[in-house]
C-alpha cells in the first residue's frame, strides 16, 4: 500500500543508494488530491538505506510544477523482499494509466548516473517549476527557481553532503521570492568561504537568515560555524535544533548535533541522534552516522557494538578515512596490534594523500616489532606531509627507529 507523504517534496538520493529507477513513457491527465489537475510523469524509485530497502512513487505535475510523493506503508524491507515491493509500486502506477520504462540506472556509466540525479525531478528537494524542466520553454526574461539552474540542483558539500534548498512548506511567515533568492546568494557565499574565512562566512550566513528566517540549511551552516570555527557550543546547539525544527527529516543536522554532544561528552544523546539519522532511508551519508555512533559507543565502553558500527562505516564507504583510523585506534587500545596495523594500512591505502595514515601505520609497526616496515612508513609520511610539524615528527620517528 502507498500513501502520500505531504512532508516530502522530492527524494534527493546519491547514486550509490539507487537500486532501480523507472520513468513513465506517457503523461496521463491526473487529478491528485491537493494538486492542480494536469498531465503527470511518474517515477518508481528503489533506494537502499542503512536499515533496508524501500520503493517510492513520485508523480510530477508538469503544468503546475507540483509533485506527490507516495511512500510504502510498511517502511523498509529486507533485500529478499525488494522485488515484491518494486512489483507492487509498478502495479500501483500502472493502475493510474502510466506505461513505465526501466532506465537501467545501475547499468549506466557514472557520469550518466550523475546527470540523471542532477536533472530528474524525482531527485530534487523541491519540484522544479515548468521553466526548469528540459523541453519546457522559459518565459522571456525569466530565471530558474531558487536552487535551480537549467533543472540542475546546486549541491554543497560540508562535512556531509547536503542539498541547497528552502523549506517553504513549514514557514512560520511568508518570505518573498526575491528575499529567498537573495538569501540563497548569501548562503552560497557562506558555503564557499567556510573553510577559508570563518568570520566572513558567518557574516554571509547571518545576512541569509535576516532575509529568510525559515532557511533550514542556513541555520545548519550557522551551527557548523559556531561549533567548529568559534567553539560556541551552546549557540551552535540552538542553531542545529532550529534547522531540525524547520526541516524534517534533516539527518545531516541531526548528525552534526550528535557530534556536538560528543564534544560535550553527552554520549547517550549523541547516539540517539545518530540512530534517528540512520533510520532516514534518504540520508545520503549514513557512513558518517555509523562511524560517529561507533565512536560514541566506544567512549561508553561498548567495544563490540562500536566495532560493528565502525566496520559498517567503511563497508558503506571504503574511502572513509576516519573510520579506518578509529578502528586502528580501537584495536590498538584493545591490545590487538596486528588488526590495528591492518586498519591503519587500509587507511593510507584508501587515502594515500593523508600523511598521518603512514605515521600511524609506522607507529603500529614499531609496536609490533616491524622496524624496517616502520621506517618505510615514516619516510612516506615525511615525503607526503605538507604540515611542517607532522613532517618533522615523521623524520624524528624515522631517525629514532
Amino acid at each position: 500500500m502507498y500513501t502520500i507523504d505531504e512532508r516530502l517534496k522530492g527524494l534527493p538520493a546519491v547514486k550509490e543508494q539507487v537500486v532501480q529507477l523507472y520513468q513513465s513513457l506517457n503523461q496521463p491527465h491526473l487529478a491528485v488530491p491537493g494538486r492542480s489537475a494536469g498531465p503527470a510523469t511518474a517515477y518508481v524509485l528503489g533506494l537502499r538505506g542503512p536499515s533496508g530497502f524501500a520503493v517510492f512513487v513520485y508523480l510530477y505535475l508538469s503544468d503546475a510544477g507540483q509533485c506527490a510523493v507516495y511512500v510504502p506503508t510498511n517502511g523498509t524491507v529486507a533485500a529478499d523482499k525488494y522485488q515484491a515491493e518494486e512489483a507492487e509500486a509498478l502495479g500501483f502506477v500502472e493502475s493510474m494509466g502510466f506505461i513505465m520504462d526501466n532506465l537501467n540506472f545501475r547499468g549506466r556509466p557514472p557520469d550518466e548516473q550523475e546527470t540523471i540525479i542532477r536533472s530528474a525531478p524525482v531527485f530534487q528537494r523541491e519540484p522544479p517549476p515548468p521553466s526548469a524542466v528540459p523541453g519546457v520553454p522559459m518565459e522571456p526574461g525569466g530565471k530558474p527557481a531558487t536552487g535551480q539552474k537549467g533543472g540542475v540542483v546546486n549541491i554543497g558539500k560540508l562535512f556531509a553532503a547536503f542539498c541547497l534548498s528552502f523549506l517553504v512548506s513549514s514557514c512560520a511567515h511568508w518570505v518573498s521570492q526575491e528575499n529567498r533568492d537573495k538569501a540563497q546568494s548569501h548562503y552560497d557565499l557562506a558555503v564557499g568561504l567556510i573553510s577559508r574565512n570563518g568570520q566572513q562566512s558567518y557574516t554571509e550566513i547571518e545576512k541569509a537568515l535576516e532575509l529568510n528566517r525559515n532557511f533550514a540549511e542556513a541555520w545548519h551552516v550557522k551551527g557548523i560555524l559556531l561549533h567548529h570555527s568559534f567553539g560556541k557550543l551552546d549557540e551552535a546547539k540552538v542553531a542545529y535544533e532550529k534547522a531540525i525544527e524547520l526541516k524534517q527529516p534533516f539527518s545531516e543536522a541531526m548528525t552534526n548535533l550528535g557530534n556536538l554532544y560528543m564534544d560535550m561528552k553527552r554520549y547517550d544523546e549523541a547516539i540517539a541522534l545518530y540512530e534517528k539519522a540512520l533510520n532516514d532511508v534518504l540520508y545520503g551519508a549514513p557512513f558518517i552516522a555509523h562511524g560517529n555512533m561507533g565512536w560514541a559507543l566506544y567512549k561508553k565502553g561498548d567495544v563490540k557494538n562500536a566495532t560493528e558500527h565502525l566496520k559498517a562505516s567503511v563497508t558503506i564507504n571504503p574511502k572513509y578515512c576516519l573510520g579506518y583510523s578509529q578502528l586502528g585506534q580501537l584495536f590498538s587500545e584493545q591490545g590487538q596490534e596486528d588488526e590495528s596495523c591492518k586498519q591503519y594500512s587500509r587507511y593510507h591505502d584508501a587515502c594515500p594523500e593523508a600523511p598521518d595514515g603512514f605515521q600511524k601505520t609506522g607507529l603500529c609497526q614499531l609496536r609490533a616489532g616491524k622496524k624496517d616496515e616502520a621506517i618505510k612508513s615514516f619516510q612516506q609520511c615525511f615525503e607526503k606531509a605538507t604540515n611542517l610539524d607532522l613532517k618533522d615528527l615523521c623524520l624524528k620517528l624515522k631517525e629514532q627507529s
